[in-house]
């Protein structure tokens, strides 16, 4: 819902999309060169480090988890920030498209040999979909710009890049995805893991695991106590959880289930539970102030999500980046049900620099917008420039 009311696709917000016009000025190409060679200098440092690593775990056998413990820090920065990347090589690919141009390939290469070290280091899931998630993010602004009249049809030279986003080459690319994905859980749960019982181990990660704290935790709300709402014991346990530099809502939840010590034991292994949301609303605030709460969190996290976009359809391409970077961490409140990163320094810093490059960023944008402007106003009047 927060969604439908915050990206319009008719009406008057909409229109004022559509008279957003196309600027793309010597800032954006240079920004772009800049990063696609820290994008190739990241792809490269991975490659060296895999080379030095010595071992091809999808070959090998060998698991994500192993890998990762043995492939040191390079590797462990990357698979953390490979949300931040796959949406950076996303949005400079878009760019030239939302000013009127064709697709910057440079950076789908990019996203592409990103997406093939993940298959060799033994991955299977969860880190294609961030990639594919964050990647495709702001393809959505083309559909929004060809909507609202900003953008035409792809120039009829780009051959290549035509085909590449005809119907069918998309339809092609899905069903890639989708062998790509399903043969990798294939190979790790019957020939990696060499689980006895594989498919009810699927049974259980699916239709199990996902909800399993949240039913625990239903059963746990007491309907008819509304007086005293707040759970007080709840709130500081997740205020001063066992290990605080992970998520305290999940290690909580951990504890009512497996009790202190075990929950330790899996939080030093560097193990967790799924969940968190909602049921950090629920143990924290009863039975019926979630109702209120949950949604307020939609919309905030929609009208987030809303604004580091239109940022990029604005231009703004790094005040993007790291409007993303600062929408992250809203992301773990519903992946974990994370609430401390409200806390944490850092995420303030992280804010404070987005309000930094925010006001820097326009500033270049618009000095660009107006050169641009001279420059078509002196070509539609020779006579008057020579005079």
């Amino acid at each position: 819902m927060p969604m439908m009311w915050l990206f319009p696709d008719k009406g008057r917000r909409f229109a004022n999309l559509a008279r957003l016009r196309p600027v793309y000025s010597a800032y954006h190409w240079m920004i772009a060169n800049c990063a696609f060679a820290v994008g190739l200098a990241v792809i490269a440092l991975l490659a060296a480090n895999f080379v030095l690593t010595g071992t091809i775990p999808i070959l090998q056998g060998i698991d994500r988890i192993a890998y990762a413990a043995s492939a040191g820090p390079v590797h462990s920065i990357a698979y953390e920030f490979n949300f931040l990347l796959n949406f950076a090589f996303g949005a400079f690919t878009v760019l030239p498209r939302l000013n009127g141009r064709g697709y910057d390939l440079r950076f789908a290469m990019l996203a592409a040999m990103l997406t093939a070290y993940w298959v060799i280091t033994g991955n299977r899931f969860s880190v294609f979909f961030v990639l594919i998630s964050f990647y495709l993010m702001p393809a959505a602004l083309v559909i929004i710009a060809s909507a609202a009249g900003r953008i035409g049809e792809l120039d009829r030279n780009l051959i290549g890049q035509r085909i590449l986003t005809s119907r069918v080459s998309k339809a092609g690319a899905i069903l890639g995805l989708v062998l790509m994905v399903s043969g990798l859980l294939y190979n790790s749960y019957y020939n990696v893991r060499d689980y006895r019982e594989p498919l009810q181990e699927i049974e259980e990660r699916v239709l199990v695991q996902p909800v399993h704290l949240w039913v625990n935790a239903w059963d746990r709300v007491d309907f008819d106590n509304v007086a005293d709402p707040v759970n007080e014991h709840a709130a500081r346990e997740i205020l001063d959880p066992i290990d605080p530099s992970r998520n305290s809502t999940i290690q909580y939840l951990m504890t009512l289930e497996l009790g202190y010590f075990r929950t330790a034991e899996l939080t030093q292994l560097g193990q967790a539970y799924n969940g968190g949301y909602p049921e950090v609303h629920f143990e924290l605030l009863g039975a019926w102030l979630p109702f209120v709460t949950l949604p307020l969190a939609g919309i905030i996290t929609a009208w987030f999500l809303s604004l580091f976009l239109k940022l990029l359809y604005r231009n703004l391409i790094l005040t993007s980046v790291l409007g993303l970077y600062v929408y992250f961490g809203i992301t773990l409140h519903y992946t974990g049900g994370m609430l401390t990163f409200l806390l944490a320094p850092t995420y303030w810093v992280k804010i404070a620099l987005f309000l930094i490059c925010w006001a820097i960023e326009r500033h270049i944008v618009e000095r660009g917008a107006q050169s641009r402007g001279r420059v078509l106003s002196n070509m539609h009047h020779p006579v008057a420039t020579a005079a």
